[in-house]
């Protein structure tokens, strides 16, 4: 993920069709990293650990609208499903 071979800031997750990304980015998938390999990102992610969104639905933050109070930055929300 170097700078400057993207039009998306650096640490932005982005959907791709396949299970391999492309050259120079990472899977979203938990692993960790260094400073060292990745200085920008660790200014994104600075617990050098890769979000894991496996499986997950990537979620807007709420940013005071107070329908999804009480979420945090980077969480994770467990099934919440009302069937009528």
């Amino acid at each position: 993920m170097g700078e400057g071979s993207s039009a998306l800031p650096v640490g932005v997750p982005v959907p791709w069709p396949t299970a391999t990304p492309p050259a120079g980015w990472l899977q979203c998938n938990g692993a960790t990293f260094t400073k060292e390999q990745y200085p920008v990102l660790v200014r994104v992610y600075p617990t050098l650990r890769l979000p894991d969104l496996r499986g997950e639905f990537i979620r807007g933050w709420d940013g005071g609208r107070k329908v999804d109070t009480g979420r945090a930055l980077l969480s994770f929300q467990e099934g919440d499903f009302d069937h009528r």
